[in-house]
């Protein structure tokens, strides 16, 4: 027993040739902690600038149950969004001020450059101090105003503009519905230009074809919502060249999408595109459009949505190689690397959940009057799954503006 216990000590301190036992342990136990901290890293949820509208931070088991693998997300309630709207506004005010006194105070001593100090109020989201830019300085909000001011009048809001297809009216749709009230107002062309309650159009816009504009104003709150119709984006220069040249306000938020009506036009029968050839004529329009698209992104915090993929059983079959997800994932991809290298942020968390959608369509088919199950529709999701989107996009945007905790997105 001796002489065992004198091996083992001799083979410790290294005596009996070889490689000592403490030298074993220590490289052991090294290789256990660089096993655990790889470990750590590999689990560790990733970081991004807007976790709520990356895919990459979902687990999507099914409608409406799902994770966030990288941030809490919060319920979005009509106060919510009000709330968010008003601190948003008071926030830019207290922005502005900081700046005027900052710049009178560098233009008394400009030679000491190196005092200056940067003018911008930190925050969880600091891509959201652009997202002021839109309200001017003078304007002192309160949500206790015994005479509101007229939509008309000269009030200057926050605006919320989207510019796409049907798939950015939904999500429109989804916003205008979760904001209404008695004190919101919408006008469109076909209203002649005169402002009517909210009421007589959520139904319609969640369950019709609305081909047109619409223009929605909070009578208590510095908010605008702006849809533009534009499947083919062809008015989005327009408007780009208007804000980049003042001609109107610059928008706080611009999100657009489009995809199904470039594909739609090979499948016109007066049209003699191929699919390759109507995604090269969609893929030269954007191109075109991205120096205007990345400078308005400097000020207005731009959001790319991309497409839902379809429910491709349900699809005609002379239509598969026109609307199928391989060509969806085609256009898809383009956008991932078309906003590389600017300041304008891609929205694919919508993916999975369309995915997951149409799996349930095909195991419980079933059809809503209020849309939120539109399983007999092949190429839109639901509003189960596009309530789920308008609650990612007001987490990016309105979170830094509840207080909420470090956790969230």
């Amino acid at each position: 027993m001796l002489w065992m216990q004198r091996g083992v000590w001799l083979w410790w301190q290294g005596r009996r040739g070889g490689c000592s036992g403490r030298v074993i342990w220590c490289c052991l136990l090294g290789l256990w902690m660089l096993l655990m901290m790889t470990q750590m890293i590999l689990l560790q949820p990733p970081y991004l600038d807007h976790p709520a509208l990356s895919r990459r931070c979902y687990e999507v088991r099914g409608i409406p149950y799902y994770t966030n693998t990288c941030c809490r997300l919060h319920n979005y309630t009509k106060g919510d969004v009000l709330s968010c709207v008003g601190n948003a506004h008071m926030t830019s005010l207290l922005s502005t001020r900081y700046k005027i006194e900052t710049r009178g105070k560098h233009t008394l001593a400009k030679h000491r450059s190196h005092l200056e100090t940067p003018s911008s109020i930190h925050s969880p989201n600091e891509y959201l101090l652009k997202f002021f830019k839109a309200i001017p300085q003078n304007y002192s909000f309160s949500t206790s105003s015994v005479s509101p001011p007229h939509p008309d009048s000269e009030r200057p809001d926050l605006t919320w503009v989207m510019v796409g297809d049907s798939r950015v009216r939904q999500v429109f749709s989804a916003l205008v519905t979760r904001l209404s009230s008695p004190r919101l107002h919408y006008r469109k062309p076909s209203t002649m230009g005169k402002w009517r309650s909210i009421h007589e159009l959520t139904e319609n816009l969640r369950i019709g074809k609305l081909h047109e504009n619409i223009e929605v104003h909070h009578l208590d709150f510095p908010l605008r919502l702006l849809f533009y119709w534009d499947p083919l984006l062809t008015l989005l220069p327009k408007l780009l060249s208007q804000w980049v040249d003042n001609i109107q306000p610059h928008p706080a938020l611009l999100v657009i999408g489009s995809g199904l009506h470039w594909m739609k036009n090979a499948a016109s029968p007066k049209s003699f595109e191929s699919p390759a050839s109507a995604f090269d004529r969609f893929r030269q329009h954007m191109t075109s459009l991205l120096p205007l698209l990345a400078q308005q992104a400097k000020s207005t915090h731009i959001i790319l949505l991309l497409q839902d993929h379809v429910q491709e059983s349900q699809i005609f079959k002379k239509y598969l190689n026109i609307y199928s997800n391989n060509i969806i994932d085609q256009y898809n991809t383009f956008f991932s690397s078309y906003v590389s290298g600017t300041d304008i942020t891609l929205w694919d968390s919508n993916i999975p959940f369309s995915d997951a959608y149409y799996v349930q369509c095909r195991q419980d088919y079933k059809n809503s009057y209020d849309m939120s199950w539109n399983c007999a529709n092949p190429l839109h999701s639901g509003y189960v799954a596009v309530e789920m989107y308008i609650n990612m996009l007001l987490n990016d945007i309105c979170n830094p503006f509840l207080h909420l905790d470090s956790g969230y997105c």
